[in-house]
């Protein structure tokens, strides 16, 4: 029997299997998973009129760059704020963000002011965030939350452990979080309540092995 909730380490081990042994590349993983974000957003009555994408240096900023590439490519007027050095990209992300430069989607490193958005898009760190977030990372995180904004967590609020709920130093507070294939036990747990919003679990094509 497949496993309903999974912490980080199970997902992760998972989405290994996935690439690695099924062989399901990992872009079309990611693919599927903007896909969905964006399914969400169009359900949820969100108003895309200013959309403001936040990622990070990972593959959940990756994530968030395909969003934000598929929503240009629908005439959407959305941006994209990439927080962290650009040299320290993962790979996915990199290759993301070369195709949204090419397709001259707007991004940007700095935001005057969040309240111009309708919906901000968090993919800043997915469920691989073990530490705290500090210095500008955590400045940008209280001032989404500040700003009042509806935000779309992907796969999980930015600064939530995904095992065990904790805050780490700072966390957005999310409308709606769309977490994929398994739901994380973090997003039960701990200060979930106070971060997530509402959960909806989406297969993105990411399984458990069978044994």
């Amino acid at each position: 029997m497949e496993p309903t909730v999974v912490t980080a380490q199970q997902m992760q081990a998972y989405d290994k299997y996935t690439i690695e042994t099924i062989g399901m590349p990992s872009a079309v993983l990611m693919e599927r998973a903007a896909l969905s974000v964006i399914a969400t957003v169009a359900a949820g009555g969100f108003d895309l009129t200013h959309v403001l994408v936040v990622a990070g240096t990972g593959n959940n900023g990756g994530d968030g760059l395909a969003i934000a590439r598929i929503l240009h490519l629908r005439g959407v007027d959305v941006k994209v704020l990439l927080l962290g050095d650009e040299r320290k990209l993962s790979k996915a992300n990199k290759e993301q963000l070369a195709i949204c430069r090419k397709y001259q989607v707007k991004v940007g490193h700095s935001i005057k002011d969040f309240r111009e958005y309708t919906v901000i898009i968090d993919a800043l760190f997915g469920i691989g965030l073990t530490r705290d977030i500090t210095g500008k990372l955590a400045e940008a995180v209280k001032k989404i939350n500040a700003s009042n904004q509806p935000v779309v967590a992907v796969d999980i609020p930015s600064g939530l452990d995904a095992t065990t709920g904790k805050i780490l130093g700072s966390a957005i507070r999310a409308n709606t979080t769309v977490t994929f294939g398994y739901l994380k036990v973090g997003l039960t747990v701990g200060d979930a309540n106070k971060r997530v919003g509402k959960v909806i679990v989406k297969d993105i094509g990411i399984y458990a092995p069978e044994f």
